[in-house]
């Protein structure tokens, strides 16, 4: 053991969903851990209508509190003359940033990191990164990112990190099992027991357990308040309940749906997820009809699924681009490669078709006013009621007479699956984060910590200690 103190902070993600940024120190040796963006649409600044300042992005994203003060991380000519900070080029802290998986509020920010500090993402996340970024759905910033392996530990100064894959809603995504001089931890990501691939889940536990687990910080997602008038403690239970939709149940229920409709059936996932991509395309063929997805999705649906039994749909900005001859290359080269349909198709012929209809592109809808039919909401945006934008949707639903449906699943694990892990990992500290209730989540074999932002805790043999000290 070193006799160089390690010490651990958190800057933000503790009662909010996503925006986790957590730093680990030794010496001049840091990790920090994840780089997202908290998602709260109904406060958000930079709400899609405020133009954002290219030259500007670092600081902007500083004044607002949408990225965290650290130093040593961000370029000098980014920070800008106003705001307090040591710039990359000026500190002797070997920093490096790890990525868990590619939802944004887990990474929206990376780019934002100067480029001289890696940004490791597993494998399957950069390959999945790459085609997003083709598609021009990259982060702000310009940088390339290094790339680790499931399993595979790499060093970092005095750390050890290993890469374990865990079940959730999008490719790629990991926890980090961090061994420090001073004890281990496990940061989980975002997981579930739910998913299409329960086995994974397991098998992450177990490897977990194998390497050892001092401190476990955990998401918390799904964490509820008690109900008024009960306090009962949070019971583990891996078993799922009759109410628990699995991701496996999706095809069928969507399926009942669509085939019960005899005119125009429209789907909304959030692309990212290619399980539930997969699954709109053997809805598709399972109820006879062609299924006609929007370019970027088409795009990833071949790139990284190796499908070409869809169609693309032609809306009016893309017929637009056609005839100004202002397509991009990557979305000239699919419609070459690839069957289109258009609005006048759909008029024709509405029960043969299943058409994705992502909300930015909803207007589109309004070309198929008066048919009517279903509309699949499968974990697409806008999420939920907290959304501004969802009172919004169901409104042109109503104008559009589609029978709005949603039928999806939470890439994150239920309230008992969550507690049920802690209790089988069973760390000496038990670190919830990444809720509005992360308190619910209880230590059953160790201390909870419910930490504050900007408090620095120091490591000492696997426990967390306190310090006054500024960092």
């Amino acid at each position: 053991m070193t006799d160089t103190p390690t010490y651990i902070r958190f800057w933000s993600g503790l009662t909010s969903i996503g925006g986790t940024v957590i730093s680990l120190d030794n010496g001049c040796h840091r990790l920090i851990f994840d780089f997202g963006l908290s998602y709260n649409p109904g406060e958000a600044y930079l709400d899609g209508q405020v133009k954002l300042r290219p030259t500007a992005l670092v600081q902007d994203h500083l004044h607002l509190n949408m990225i965290p003060p650290i130093d040593g991380i961000y370029g000098r000519r980014n920070i800008g003359p106003s705001l307090d900070l040591v710039a990359a080029e000026e500190s002797d802290r070997q920093s490096a940033v790890l990525i868990s998986h590619l939802h944004l509020d887990h990474m929206g920010a990376m780019g934002l990191v100067h480029s001289d500090i890696p940004v490791y993402l597993t494998e399957d996340s950069h390959r999945l990164y790459q085609a997003l970024e083709h598609i021009g759905e990259g982060v702000a910033g310009t940088r390339t990112y290094s790339t680790c392996e499931f399993d595979t530990p790499f060093p970092h100064g005095p750390f050890t990190i290993t890469p374990l894959a865990v079940d959730h809603d999008i490719p790629g995504a990991c926890s980090f099992h961090i061994r420090t001089p001073h004890g281990s931890l496990l940061y989980t990501g975002d997981f579930r027991l739910h998913g299409q691939h329960p086995e994974i889940a397991y098998e992450w536990l177990e490897k977990a357990k194998a390497l050892g687990i001092d401190i476990l910080i955990s998401e918390g997602t799904t964490l509820r308040p008690h109900e008024e008038g009960q306090n009962e403690p949070l019971l583990g239970d891996p078993a799922h309940p009759e109410t628990l939709t699995t991701e496996a149940a999706l095809p069928v229920k969507i399926l009942s749906i669509v085939g019960a409709t005899a005119t125009l059936a429209v789907f909304n996932i959030y692309h990212r997820n290619l399980v539930r991509l997969a699954t709109m395309l053997e809805v598709g063929q399972m109820s006879g009809r062609v299924v006609a997805l929007e370019p970027e999705t088409a795009y990833l649906a071949k790139k990284l699924l190796g499908r070409n039994d869809f169609s693309v749909y032609i809306g009016e900005n893309t017929h637009a681009e056609q005839l100004s001859g202002q397509l991009t290359p990557w979305k000239k080269a699919l419609l070459a490669e690839l069957p289109q349909v258009t609005a006048a198709m759909l008029r024709q012929n509405p029960s043969g078709y299943f058409v994705q209809n992502s909300y930015p592109n909803c207007l589109e809808m309004l070309d198929l006013l008066g048919i009517g039919g279903c509309y699949i909401h499968s974990n697409g945006m806008p999420l939920g009621s907290f959304d501004p934008a969802y009172p919004r949707l169901k409104k042109l639903l109503e104008r559009l007479k589609l029978d709005y449906h949603y039928v999806g699943t939470s890439g994150h694990a239920i309230m008992q699956h969550l507690q049920y892990v802690s209790d089988e990992l069973a760390p000496r500290v038990l670190v919830p984060l990444h809720s509005f209730n992360p308190h619910r989540l209880q230590a059953n074999h160790g201390q909870q910590l419910l930490p504050t932002v900007g408090v620095v805790y120091q490591i000492q043999e696997g426990l967390l200690q306190e310090i006054d000290r500024s960092h």
